[in-house]
């Protein structure tokens, strides 16, 4: 049996919209597809950057403190060298006002009159034994003196 012709254009129509209909559907299945595996992609890229970003900044945070501690290691270093610097200055500089006060005595121990030299009449005067004379400086003029003390050195 035959169809007649509007029948197998009908068919043909009907078969025309189920494969369009299919097409649609499938494409819409495959677009579906394709974009969760694209949101996928993204959640594992972001993740992915995420950790990366939280590795970088646990590195940089522990570089920062390595650095931060060997600075204080240096600035504790250079602490302890300064104190030291600073006792060994001090204990020199102690010796030095030492010998300069010792210099100083020793000075002054030489304008002292010792035991045969006496301060008459604001000279000095050497005596040895029963006989006195004056004592001369490096001029030759009488040396002066005041109390016990000369107003040059003596020796």
């Amino acid at each position: 049996m035959a169809m007649p012709l509007s029948w197998k254009i009908g068919a043909g129509v009907a078969g025309l919209i189920v494969a369009v209909f299919a097409w649609n559907g499938l494409s819409r299945y495959l677009a579906a597809r394709h974009a969760d595996e694209i949101t996928r992609d993204s959640v594992r890229t972001a993740e992915l950057n995420a950790q990366q970003a939280k590795a970088h900044a646990q590195q940089y945070q522990a570089q920062l403190a390595a650095n931060l501690k060997q600075r204080r290691e240096d600035l504790s270093n250079t602490y302890q060298e300064v104190n030291e610097q600073g006792r060994q200055y001090q204990a020199a500089q102690a010796i030095r006002l030492d010998r300069q006060r010792q210099e100083e005595l020793r000075v002054q121990a030489t304008y002292r009159l010792d035991r045969n030299q006496q301060c008459a009449g604001g000279i000095v005067i050497d005596r040895s034994g029963s006989s006195f004379t004056q004592a001369v400086g490096k001029d030759g003029a009488p040396i002066p003196c005041k109390g016990d003390t000369a107003t040059q050195p003596l020796r």
